[in-house]
């Protein structure tokens, strides 16, 4: 058993160093979790550019799953695993006390220390993120054993795309039986979004995506879309008032991050319909809004952000069906080394065919 763990460190904005650390040594109540995949969204490439404020030197990768190397004895029964249990761990860990924590609300905990993003790399147990082939697991993580015969793909997908998805569709949109569905973005989360309207029961479900969307609009129907429509070249409120008959979307989730887009689902809803805005847009980018239209269609516009534990066991279920091709989202693999090309690729709008990028580390 080696002594050191090489990890790789953003020491600074834009700048990676593959770092050693000493070997975690988990004690009864915490564990160490030997990763296979580190999934990276555009939380990491904000991060890497400096836009998203963390403290450094840090250890990146907050979308995780692994197996468990070690673990204590009273960690073991919380968790109900055992050492060579494939899981995945949620990226922020809440003080359990406040009343975010106690309302199962705890990724807004004002206490939380984070995987990948909030808790730097310069003291012990320093293994704070998943771009190293080890990672400590605190008291108090949240881990989830990932059911039998599900990859590692899907498995990393469950922690951020798949229970965005569940999430922001479901729990927070409300999506039932017989409603019909828009769903804006056709990147990882928004096809799973898809792909949970489809599973509820949708009547109708209708994907958009701009035109460099290539792989993300041939996808769709396979994640359940009914109609696909390019932003940009086809009237997307027309076409959506084909597809549902003349009524509109019951609920349009928003994925991309678009103040645009975001302005079109307030045409694209019903009447007494909701608009779920989950894309972000930058801190400093203000979304003028028509509220005469929010007012007088009575609509209700949810923010969302991230997911909850529910949404993780909901997710690894959906998952489970072996109803929708998840794992075709992975679309890109690097060693743990190039992590910063990793990154690059996922800031790179021009690619056609990236959809989910992965850091792939070591195995022990």
């Amino acid at each position: 058993m080696a002594a050191t763990v090489e990890a790789m460190v953003l020491t600074e904005a834009r700048e990676f160093a593959a770092r050693e650390f000493p070997r975690p040594r988990p004690g009864p109540d915490d564990g160490l979790l030997r990763v296979e995949l580190a999934g990276i969204c555009h939380t990491d490439v904000d991060i890497v550019t400096g836009g998203y404020p963390t403290p450094l030197p840090l250890i990146m990768g907050h979308e995780i799953v692994g197996r468990i190397e070690e673990v204590g004895e009273r960690a073991a029964r919380r968790w109900g695993v055992t050492a060579g249990d494939r899981v995945v761990v949620e990226p922020m860990v809440g003080c359990g006390g406040c009343r975010y924590c106690t309302e199962g609300n705890g990724r807004f905990c004002e206490s939380a220390i984070g995987y990948g993003t909030a808790t730097a790399c310069d003291a012990e147990p320093f293994l704070w993120g998943a771009y190293s082939p080890l990672m400590y697991l605190a008291p108090g993580s949240l881990v989830h054993r990932v059911p039998d015969g599900t990859s590692a793909e899907v498995g990393m997908l469950c922690t951020v795309a798949i229970s965005n998805a569940v999430q922001w569709t479901l729990a927070r949109g409300g999506v039932v039986q017989g409603d019909d569905v828009v769903v804006q973005g056709v990147g990882p989360i928004g096809l799973c979004c898809v792909a949970a309207a489809r599973a509820a029961g949708a009547r109708t479900v209708v994907a958009t995506g701009l035109p460099h969307d290539v792989l993300g609009r041939a996808l769709a129907p396979e994640f359940g879309a009914d109609v696909v429509v390019t932003a940009g070249e086809q009237d997307v409120v027309a076409a959506v008032r084909d597809a549902t008959r003349g009524e509109l979307a019951r609920v349009v989730v928003d994925t991309t991050g678009s103040p645009a887009a975001l302005r079109t689902s307030l045409d694209l809803v019903r009447r007494t319909g909701t608009v779920v805005s989950g894309g972000v847009t930058g801190k400093d980018v203000l979304t003028p809004l028509p509220m005469d239209v929010v007012t007088l269609k009575e609509i209700r516009l949810q923010g969302v952000f991230s997911f909850d534990s529910a949404a993780v066991r909901r997710a690894m279920a959906l998952a489970a069906t072996g109803l929708f091709p998840f794992e075709r989202l992975v679309t890109h693999r690097f060693d743990l080394h190039d992590a910063a090309e990793a990154v690059a690729t996922v800031a790179d709008h021009a690619l056609t065919d990236r959809l989910k990028v992965v850091l792939v580390p070591p195995a022990g």
